[in-house]
């Protein structure tokens, strides 16, 4: 039993790793928030879909940010994270 519990920690962690190595960041002031549809621009012109739950009232147009975000299929960015940056 000890082995295979041994087995499952050492898979989470592979996984866990291999999830961030897939991760990108952006960091930027924002440009605008659309919390109808669920996204943040940056003045870049990034567009970053915000994880399910998120509160986008929480943003403010100018706020410095840092974004975790994996680039999906058509090109669509997706948000993992979305911290305040300095």
């Amino acid at each position: 039993m000890r082995k295979l519990m041994v087995a499952l920690a050492a898979g989470a962690m592979f996984a866990a790793s291999t999830f961030a190595a897939f991760a990108e960041e952006a960091t930027g002031a924002i440009a605008s928030i659309d919390p109808a549809a669920g996204t943040v621009t940056l003045e870049s012109g990034e567009t970053f879909l915000l994880p399910e739950g998120f509160d986008a009232a929480s943003l403010v147009v100018g706020d410095q940010v840092t974004i975790t975000y994996e680039e999906g299929e058509g090109g669509q960015m997706s948000a993992s994270e979305v911290m305040p940056s300095s």
